[in-house]
């Protein structure tokens, strides 16, 4: 079992780690991992953010993140509000490696998703 907890990013226009990746090591293809991530998300935007869509991601090295599952979209957020965005996900079939593991997103109203806090994540790694 492991866990991170650390600011992470705000959302952009890509899809990126928001929630601080936690890196892990898979040592055979019979593995499963079990991920839960949270981040506090919000606005100080008198008009409030939007567009906001969210995913558990995974990255094996320097590779491109990967989506996991069907995500949650178009999120938003009232003026002068911070939310809690939490998802959790299975991992499986991943070849040995290390990974990076967490809550993922991307915005095309980036700029307004402009009040957020820290973020933890957890995984549980199965044995082989």
């Amino acid at each position: 079992m492991l866990m991170r907890s650390g600011l992470g990013s705000a959302p952009s226009d890509t899809t990126g780690f928001l929630a601080a990746p936690l890196s892990l090591t898979i040592t055979s293809a019979l593995q499963k991992v079990l991920v839960n991530s949270s981040k506090a998300l919000g606005t100080n935007n008198f008009e409030g953010a939007q567009d906001l869509d969210v995913w558990i991601c995974y990255q094996e090295g320097d590779g491109a993140v990967l989506t996991v599952g069907a995500g949650v979209y178009d999120l938003r957020a009232a003026a002068n509000t911070r939310q809690l965005v939490s998802l959790s996900a299975t991992l499986t079939g991943l070849a040995s490696g290390s990974y990076k593991v967490g809550l993922c997103g991307k915005s095309t109203d980036g700029d307004n998703w402009n009040s957020n806090e820290f973020s933890y994540t957890t995984a549980l790694v199965t044995a082989q």
